[in-house]
């Protein structure tokens, strides 16, 4: 018979676990997957730069590769953050419509995601 008190470190010890393992990031949230917005295909490179750049200077804060994507991966659902799932990015974008996260920059409106892509493509080329 298991007595409450060890139930409840196997509990602890096999939630730690899962979490721990799902925390693994899939390929596409590495820096170059991420920088590659899915706007760079209609929009093309330079224009995906300037936008951005400017996201840049408009975010000092996420002006740097590590703090765009910390920003990326901190802006993910609860669950994703706890490892539980694993959302590809394009649902991350929808998500950030649904919920009216976004910008507008130089004449475009983007969800932040897309706009932290194009700032890390930005933070690689220049």
């Amino acid at each position: 018979m298991v007595a409450r008190r060890q139930f409840l470190r196997y509990l602890g010890a096999t939630a730690l676990g899962v979490a721990a393992t799902g925390c693994k990031l899939g390929s596409e949230y590495d820096v170059r997957s991420l920088a590659q917005p899915e706007v760079l295909a209609t929009l093309g490179v330079a224009e995906v730069r300037n936008i951005g750049q400017r996201y840049r200077t408009l975010n000092p804060s996420e002006a740097s590769v590590n703090a765009i994507r910390e920003a990326i991966l901190g802006s993910r659902p609860l669950a994703a953050r706890l490892g539980l799932i694993n959302p590809p990015v394009a649902a991350l974008v929808r998500g950030d419509f649904e919920h009216g996260r976004t910008v507008a920059l130089d004449g475009w409106i983007l969800s932040v995601t897309e706009a932290r892509q194009c700032a890390l493509l930005a933070s690689l080329t220049t």
